[in-house]
């Protein structure tokens, strides 16, 4: 799996929960490179030409506003790349998503299932992320083969892992 997929090398913190704020939907994804560097790619257009061709190098400090609909994807550089990223509203969805990720990564499971495509599918799900190409063509043929391995998943990884005290943990700080 290439190094922008490595789930894995991810950690997250909220700073608001859209569980205690009233469950407004997402508006835009604003991504802020605090240390390291960053391309980032952007496009109206489901076509990989289009999108590699948008490629763009994020300064530090610098924001990068991803509206509902628009392509994109991001690359970190080889250094360790801390991000700050704002989802403005919040979702439900991708808060469980990033409290699933934790969790899983506290438990020592995140590493052994980073390759794994039925994770991917329920992650790719619950952040709404629209892929093109052959990655989408990928996760389009798991979702019909591998369809109750992934429900069944998606329901364990929330029974286990969407909890109150994981969105405690989640918190900067906990309210």
């Amino acid at each position: 799996m290439s190094a922008d997929r490595r789930w894995d090398q991810r950690r997250f913190q909220l700073e608001e929960s859209t569980t205690l704020n009233g469950g407004a939907r997402t508006i835009s994804v604003e991504y802020i490179v605090l240390r390291g560097s960053m391309l980032v790619h952007s496009s109206t257009e489901a076509d990989l030409d289009a999108l590699k061709a948008s490629a763009q190098q994020l300064e530090i400090g610098k924001k990068f506003t991803v509206k509902p609909s628009i392509y994109h994807k991001y690359r970190t550089g080889e250094e360790q790349t801390v991000l700050q990223v704002i989802v403005t509203s919040g979702d439900d969805d991708f808060e469980s998503l990033l409290k699933i990720l934790n969790g899983l990564d506290a438990d020592g499971e995140l590493g052994k299932m980073s390759d794994s495509v039925v994770l991917m599918v329920v992650i790719m799900g619950l952040s709404d992320a629209h892929l093109i190409g052959s990655a989408n063509d990928m996760l389009e043929g798991a979702m019909t083969e591998k369809k109750d391995e992934i429900e069944a998943l998606r329901r364990d990884l929330f029974a286990k892992y969407d909890t109150e005290e994981a969105l405690q943990g989640l918190l900067i700080k906990a309210k």
